[in-house]
């Protein structure tokens, strides 16, 4: 299983099952964002905090994690067609 899969797919699992009982799903998450998201990646990795604290912290990097990997794809589209590129945020 990717980062991105467990990023688009644990969501609802976790609201239903709880951080705990993907303990190493989540710590992977956090590993993954801890270079851009470092606030997020303690907060996931902080088995001492509240479960609300993970949920939020899992959908902060969730949102970094998903932006990085658009701007990759940006970035590699933009080398591909020999040209720059930029991209629209709503």
């Amino acid at each position: 299983m990717s980062i991105q899969i467990t990023a688009e797919d644990l969501g609802p699992t976790l609201a239903e099952e709880g951080t705990a009982a993907h303990r190493q799903e989540v710590e992977r998450l956090a590993d993954a964002v801890r270079g851009f998201a470092p606030g997020a990646a303690a907060a996931l990795s902080d088995w001492a905090g509240t479960e609300i604290s993970r949920l939020r912290a899992w959908a902060v990097a969730r949102a970094a994690l998903l932006e990085r990997i658009a701007d990759a794809q940006a970035e590699a589209q933009a080398v591909a067609a020999g040209r720059g590129a930029f991209r629209l945020i709503a």
